[in-house]
């Protein structure tokens, strides 16, 4: 399976290679694809109907391209899908910007050659604005905050604080975002430069709850003096481990259950939780449509163990075997505004890029 996919994958790289030269001169030979009709039918079936449908149509097409930005769908989800179905997977993994620039190139040069694109909320918005994404529509029980106007998402990021064991003993562990503002914490702190999604969620929340502006700009001033700027989630989170800061402010909830267990700790929760949602869509002009939607019902399905922990928390629990909820059922949990990210991102990003710089403004102007 594995060489099969790498040949696959040196396909679609020739061909993504023709697409682009293509964009720069001559008009690329590749026409989009109309599969309208094949995702209203499908998406219209629901149960062992829809499933068995898809299959046999899907065996039909063999072979389906996913782009995603998670190295578990290589790793884990890509095999199990082959494995019992028998329909080849290529995989092609990027980070969030590069994938979607992938994409987006693609699409000027002709078409887009992926059928279904793995990403997160604010990525398929942008892709969903220019029209790229495919209608999918599924009855499979998910949390009602991952059903998005543009996807059903299969796993949530959490962003929160985290802390070292060692360093920091259960007595003094922070029991809310405010106790960071306490001279205790001088040099212990950590935050990552790129989190603005996480900011926008945590002044959200506060101003919400009654935090005056004024306020709420001296905690988090206080917070980012407290704090080192950091580059990378995964790295950082190991510096974590390793003793080089006491807590990592904006760390990933998934890295703590899946990777050295005890080194770390994100109990008691200290909130605001910042929850960005990720899924797989079909493409509008997928060349193999019913593989794409029978990718997209597997992701929900037989698939939510693969990602438990290990990409994020599963937004459908139920075909977990024992799953135990990770955080509290409150709404110090929040799903990340999108919308406001979608239009006022930069302004976002600038804001918290100040705020961990010492510079004002530390909140968009016009923001209330």
């Amino acid at each position: 399976m594995g060489r099969l996919r790498s040949r696959v994958l040196g396909a679609v790289g020739a061909a993504t290679a023709a697409v682009l030269l293509s964009s720069c001169g001559t008009p690329s030979s590749l026409s989009p694809i109309d599969n309208t009709a094949a995702y209203t039918k499908y998406n219209a079936m629901t149960g062992d109907s829809r499933h068995d449908a898809l299959v046999e149509e899907a065996k039909k097409e063999g072979s389906l391209v996913v782009y995603t930005t998670s190295e578990n769908v290589a790793a884990q989800v890509a095999p199990a899908f082959e494995k019992k179905y028998g329909i080849s997977v290529s995989v092609y993994r990027a980070t969030t910007e590069a994938l979607r620039q992938r994409i987006l190139q693609e699409s000027d040069a002709g078409r887009p050659l992926n059928d279904v694109v793995e990403t997160s909320d604010i990525e398929m918005a942008i892709l969903n604005q220019r029209e790229l994404l495919g209608k999918y529509v599924t009855d499979i029980p998910v949390d009602e905050r991952a059903r998005l106007p543009f996807m059903v998402g299969a796993y949530f990021i959490a962003t929160l604080p985290v802390h070292n064991t060692r360093l920091v003993k259960p007595a003094d562990a922070p029991r809310e975002l405010a106790d960071f503002t306490e001279p205790r914490w001088k040099g212990k702190l950590a935050l990552e430069k790129e989190d603005e999604n996480w900011y926008l969620s945590v002044y959200r929340y506060y101003r919400s709850h009654g935090m005056s502006k004024a306020d709420f700009i001296t905690m988090m001033k206080k917070i980012a003096a407290n704090s080192r700027q950091v580059s990378g989630h995964l790295t950082s989170h190991d510096l974590l481990k390793s003793g080089e800061y006491s807590v990592f402010v904006t760390d990933f909830l998934h890295y703590v259950t899946a990777r050295d267990p005890g080194a770390v700790d994100y109990k008691p929760v200290v909130g605001p939780v910042n929850l960005q949602v990720l899924g797989a869509v079909p493409m509008r002009g997928a060349a193999h449509p019913a593989a794409a939607l029978l990718w997209s019902d597997f992701y929900l399905t037989e698939a939510q163990p693969m990602l438990h922990n290990v990409s994020g928390i599963p937004t459908n629990p139920s075909a977990v075997p024992g799953y135990r909820p990770l955080l509290p059922d409150d709404d110090q949990v929040l799903v990340e505004d999108w919308r406001t990210l979608l239009t006022k991102g930069a302004d976002w990003s600038a804001a918290y890029g100040n705020l961990l710089a010492g510079k004002d403004p530390v909140i968009p102007d016009g923001v209330s």
